[in-house]
Order: C-alpha cells, then structure tokens, then sequence
C-alpha cells in the first residue's frame, strides 16, 4: 500500500455538513518527497472537511515540529511550527479562475488528495531564516565551537590592498 493513500479523502459518499480528519506527519511522510529539505518530524494536522452541494471548503490546522538545519551552524535542531490554511475545492466542469486557495475538480471526481497541499502548508510555515532559538539567558543554542570559529573569522582583517586607493577618494564637491 502506498504511504500517501491515507491523505487521499472519498468526498462522494460524504454527506453535507461538516467532517473532521487528523493526520501525523512524521519521517515516513517527508519520506514520499523526493527532493524535500525536511527528513523529520511530528506534525499534528487537524482537517476540517465542509462538504456543501458544489464545493468543500477544507480548514487545515497545523501543529508540531520539524527538523530543520541551522543557517549558522549547520547543526539540526526543532523548528516549531503551527498556523491554520483554507483551501476551497469547486466541483464545476467549466474552467474557473483558480489561486492557491481555489482549486477546480470536476463534478465526477471523487475524491481528493490533500498530501501535497498538507507538505506545501509545512514548507511555507518554516521561516526564511532557519536559526537555533535562543535559550533563556540570551545566548543562542548554537553550537559554541562553530560560534568562535565564525567570530575568528570575522575578526581576521580581510583587506584587499587593490580597494585601497579607492577608499583615499573623496566624493565631496
């Protein structure tokens, strides 16, 4: 059986009204994602399915961690992550405009597979900048070692003597 079979909903034989899912995300998951950065983590996913006549509106609540690597001292560590995502799926044969929250199925779908959406959401829930947090003293989580090669490497003068002749030059009128 394939692993992402579990995130495939039958909304067909659903009735109207509202329908609640949950799902853990883990190591398997990230798994199924060939070129994914993220190879860990526990994730809870909370879905709530609102099936109407001609469209379902899926409210996705998103909780837990992942591992990530740090962008300073290229160490793993646990990057919390948690937020809510809405996505609405039309069920119309004619060609609608669709966004990141409005996709169209056909009116003989029936079912739908939230896998990549669910990957998508935890992608886009990670920061930019990936850095341990700091601890309560205020000092940051990082590895120290790597933290004192970086400020010896800081501290190095690294002057390249062709610049400095142009460093002389005064822009003053």
């Amino acid at each position: 059986m394939n692993y992402l079979n579990q995130f495939v909903i039958q909304f067909s034989g659903l009735e109207e009204g509202i329908h609640n899912f949950e799902f853990i995300i883990d190591k398997e998951f990230f798994k199924e994602f060939e070129y994914s950065e993220i190879t860990e983590g526990k994730v809870k996913v909370n879905l709530e399915l609102d099936r109407q006549t001609t469209m379902l509106v899926l409210n996705f609540k998103i909780k837990g961690y992942v591992i990530c690597m740090c962008d300073r001292c290229l160490e793993e560590y646990q990057q919390k992550i948690s937020g809510s995502e809405q996505l609405i799926v039309k069920l119309s044969d004619e060609k609608i405009e669709e966004s990141d929250e409005i996709i169209t199925l056909p009116t003989t779908a029936h079912q739908i597979d939230i896998s990549h959406d669910i990957y998508d959401y935890i992608n886009l829930m990670i920061p930019y900048k990936r850095v341990h947090q700091e601890v309560k003293n205020g000092k940051s989580a990082c590895n120290p070692e790597i933290l004192k090669k970086i400020e010896e490497l800081n501290n190095q003068n690294n002057n390249d003597p062709r610049w400095d002749d142009l460093k002389k030059i005064s822009l003053k009128n």
